[in-house]
């Protein structure tokens, strides 16, 4: 349960991080499907880590650190599009200068 947990907690980066590798390549079809994959090893990763917790060793043990709420990952992700969109000039460029 201990090992399941990490590892969920692992994938939920690297999903988050797919959904915004498929957006800055174009492939804007997978994002819906990634943020989802997303949040379904977030309900994963809270299962185990409740297992774990209440396991008679589980106050012995030193748990992984706890991801942010579910809510987050579809937050951060539409902050990241609304902060590129403002710097976006009507050519279509992006503004790099500050």
């Amino acid at each position: 349960m201990y090992g399941a947990g990490k590892l969920e907690s692992r994938n939920i980066r690297e999903y988050e991080t797919a959904a915004r590798y498929a957006r800055d390549s174009g492939h804007t079809g997978f994002i819906e499907c990634l943020l989802t994959m997303a949040e379904v090893e977030w309900e994963h990763e809270l299962y185990f880590r409740s297992q774990v917790a209440s396991h008679r060793w589980g106050p012995r043990l030193r748990l992984w650190p706890q991801p942010p709420p579910k809510e987050a990952i579809r937050l951060s992700f539409k902050q990241e599009l609304v902060s590129v969109a403002e710097r976006v000039r009507p050519s279509g460029k992006l503004i790099t200068d500050p």
